[in-house]
């Protein structure tokens, strides 16, 4: 059989459904000896790091691709017309596999399968805006209907795929996501950090992660426990972030609070191995992966009791109401005073994360191909 898979996005993007897309292929091509595999590029600038990227994935060109130079909204575009033309480019696939809804095309005629990392466009539409949230929408439907198969990284993103575009139960298969495998570790931690000393959040800054909540819950903490332990947000900037800093400087934390923006994943790795404990009060996620990363350090963990996020944290997690920053607040004051509490979620904190890895998202991914094409 002749796999073709959109590989764009593991070149052009790093986090996310990049990671996602590089991980999956890469260990496709590591277990699976029989098939065969075709990698397809699209990508319109290229540079040394995104050259790197296609020559390991094509392994030095062992691997069949082809490299279609399209700008992104132009791509969008075409594969969302209903003609065949796209096929010629596979070279005689039998299946396409694409790692994301914007991947797959709606003019072919060979099966499909395609991931569905989360509908948050559609339960947070003002978040990106009402015309975008409903172009991703109705794009996201018309590819879940003419799917063979349909991935979802958690039995929540299943039911809201279920639910939202009355798709049948066993069209969707729920493969989780792998741990973050992180190689280096910084010798030391940024802004003059000490270890144990600080309260860590991490995630792009845009209004689903609920900093807002964070915020006002840990304004409730009282002068002394907030000088001891500074709260850290490292993650980019993202969008709407506007009422995030209106509320950071109301409530007067702009000094307790500490941004370090986007980090490299070796200093990454040194700011959850040493912080006091990690906290994760997002109000919707289709996986949750900072908690999965989290949870490797052996880091006590607090994380919102909706959507995905249970199933990722398992029983190495305390529990809050997203919703309610007094939950939060009482999450945090008791992981902070109770060292026997951090202690117990520690030690099933590895546990928990060894429960996710890439070889097996692969393999059970392959293993939704094979049947879809038989």
């Amino acid at each position: 059989m002749r796999i073709a898979i959109d590989a764009n996005r593991a070149v052009v993007e790093s986090a996310g459904i990049g990671r996602y897309t590089f991980e999956v292929i890469d260990q496709l091509l590591k277990i699976d000896k029989k098939n065969e595999y075709f990698l397809v590029f699209t990508h319109w600038n290229t540079d040394p790091e995104k050259e790197r990227r296609v020559k390991y994935l094509t392994r030095n060109g062992q691997i069949d691709s082809v490299h279609l130079r399209l700008p992104g909204k132009l791509k969008s575009i075409l594969w969302g017309i209903g003609f065949p033309w796209y096929k010629k480019y596979l070279k005689g696939s039998d299946v396409l596999f694409a790692p994301s809804f914007f991947e797959a095309n709606l003019g072919l005629k060979i099966p499909q399968i395609t991931t569905m990392h989360d509908m948050s466009f559609v339960l947070f539409p003002d978040q990106r805006g009402r015309m975008s949230a409903n172009f991703l929408a109705n794009r996201a439907r018309k590819v879940c209907n003419i799917s063979k198969k349909i991935i979802a990284d958690s039995f929540a993103t299943k039911k809201d795929v279920e639910k939202i575009y009355n798709i049948k139960s066993d069209k969707i298969e729920v493969i989780w996501l792998g741990r973050k495998e992180f190689n280096l570790i910084s010798d030391k931690l940024p802004n003059n950090l000490k270890k144990d000393s600080y309260i860590l959040a991490t995630g792009t800054v845009e209004p689903r992660k609920n900093l807002v909540g964070l915020f006002e819950a840990y304004s409730m903490l009282d002068e002394a426990t907030q000088d001891k332990y500074p709260l850290v947000i490292a993650g980019a900037k993202g969008w709407n972030t506007g009422e995030t800093f209106e509320t950071l400087e109301k409530l007067r934390l702009t000094d307790k609070v500490i941004f370090l923006g986007f980090v490299a994943d070796e200093v990454l790795a040194k700011i959850y191995q040493d912080c006091l404990f990690f906290i994760y009060p997002s109000f919707y996620e289709g996986f949750g992966l900072p908690i999965l990363e989290a949870l490797y350090f052996e880091k006590a963990v607090i994380t919102s009791d909706v959507s995905s996020m249970p199933e990722v944290a398992g029983d190495a997690a305390l529990l809050i109401d997203p919703k309610s920053p007094k939950s939060i607040f009482e999450g945090m004051r008791r992981l902070i005073v109770d060292e026997k509490k951090r202690e117990a979620l520690s030690k099933n904190a590895r546990a928990q994360a060894d429960k996710f890895e890439w070889k097996k998202t692969a393999e059970e991914t392959l293993k939704v191909i094979e049947d879809a094409v038989k």
